[in-house]
C-alpha cells in the first residue's frame, strides 16, 4: 500500500515537472518559431507577387541581350538538375525535363531556317532559365523587389507623393466591394508598421473603473481642452493597457491627484500586464501587510 501511494506521488511530480519544463521549452520555442514563420511569409509575399515578375523581366532582358548565358554550364546534367520533371525517365535514371527536351528538340536541325530560328531562340531562352535556377537569380529579384519597395516609401514621403496616393485612396474608397474592405486592412497595416509611437511620458497608478479598484496606467499627457475646462481639477489623460494584449485598452482623463506616479519603466509596465501581473520589477515587488 505504500508503494502505491509513493509511485502516486512519483508520478505526479514527474508529471508537474513536465508539464512545468513543456510550457518552459514552449515559451521559449513559440516566438522563435513565430518570427520565422512571419519572415518566411513576408518572403513569400514579397517574392511571389513582385519579385518574380522582376525576375521574369531580368530573364527576358538576358535572352534579348545574349543568346547564350556566359556563365558556365553543363547543359546536360543541369538540364536534368533544374529543369520541371517529366513523368519519363532519361537513359541515366534521372526523370526527364521539359528543358531538356527543348534544348534537344530535333527541329533545332530542321532545314526550315524560319522555324529553326524559333526554336534556336526558345532553346537560349532555355538556357538562360537553367542559368538562373543553378545560380539563383531570383534572389536578385527579391532584392529588387524591396529597393523598390523602399523606392515606392520614399516617393511617398515628399509632398506629391503623399498627395498622389491620397488621391487614389479617396478613389478607391468609391468603388463598392473595395471600400468595404480596404479601410479595415489598412487599420490593421497602419498599426503595425506605421513608425509614428505613442509618446507614454510615466506610468500611474489610477483608480479604473472604480474608486475601489486600482489599475495601472500610461500616462500620455494632458487631456482634451474641452474636458480640461469642464472639470477644476487638472487633468492627464492615461491609457488604461488591457492583458494580455496591451496593444488594446482604454484611454480615460482623469484628475491629476487621483493617480499616483509609479516608479517603473514603460517596458516594465508592459511586461507587467502582459503577464497578468505574475512579471514585477524589483522596484514593484508585491506588498506585504504587516
Amino acid at each position: 500500500m505504500k508503494s502505491d501511494t509513493s509511485f502516486g506521488v512519483a508520478k505526479q511530480h514527474f508529471m508537474d515537472d513536465f508539464r512545468k519544463l513543456f510550457l518552459r521549452g514552449l515559451a521559449a520555442l513559440v516566438p522563435t518559431l513565430l518570427t520565422i514563420a512571419i519572415l518566411v511569409w513576408s518572403y513569400r509575399l514579397i517574392n511571389d507577387n513582385v519579385g518574380v515578375h522582376i525576375t521574369e523581366g531580368l530573364l527576358w532582358i538576358c535572352s534579348e541581350i545574349r543568346e547564350e548565358p556566359a556563365l558556365p554550364l553543363d547543359v546536360e546534367q543541369d538540364s536534368l538538375t533544374y529543369g520541371t520533371q517529366l513523368n519519363e525517365l532519361h537513359d541515366s535514371g534521372q526523370p526527364l525535363t521539359l528543358e531538356y527536351k527543348i534544348i534537344h528538340h530535333k527541329s533545332l536541325s530542321d532545314p526550315d531556317p524560319e522555324k529553326r530560328a524559333r526554336f534556336e531562340k526558345l532553346r537560349n531562352k532555355v538556357l538562360w532559365q537553367i542559368a538562373f535556377r543553378k545560380y539563383r537569380f531570383h534572389l536578385l529579384g527579391f532584392f529588387m523587389a524591396i529597393i523598390l519597395v523602399y523606392f515606392v516609401g520614399f516617393f511617398l514621403a515628399s509632398f506629391i507623393g503623399r498627395t498622389s496616393w491620397r488621391a487614389a485612396e479617396s478613389l478607391l474608397y468609391r468603388v463598392p466591394l473595395i471600400r468595404a474592405i480596404y479601410p479595415h486592412i489598412k487599420q490593421v497595416t497602419d498599426f503595425l508598421l506605421s513608425d509614428r509611437k505613442v509618446d507614454f511620458s510615466s506610468v500611474v497608478a489610477v483608480r479604473y473603473p472604480s474608486k475601489d479598484i486600482w489599475s495601472l496606467g500610461l500616462s500620455t499627457g494632458g487631456p482634451m481642452s474641452q474636458v480640461q475646462d469642464a472639470s477644476p481639477d487638472e487633468l492627464v489623460t492615461v491609457f488604461i493597457p488591457s492583458s494580455p494584449t496591451p496593444v488594446t485598452g482604454y484611454v480615460i482623463q482623469v484628475p491629476r491627484k487621483d493617480t499616483i506616479q509609479l516608479n517603473m519603466t514603460i517596458d516594465e509596465a508592459l511586461r507587467f500586464s502582459v503577464s497578468g501581473g505574475v512579471i514585477k520589477p524589483g522596484t514593484a515587488l508585491t506588498a506585504r501587510k504587516a
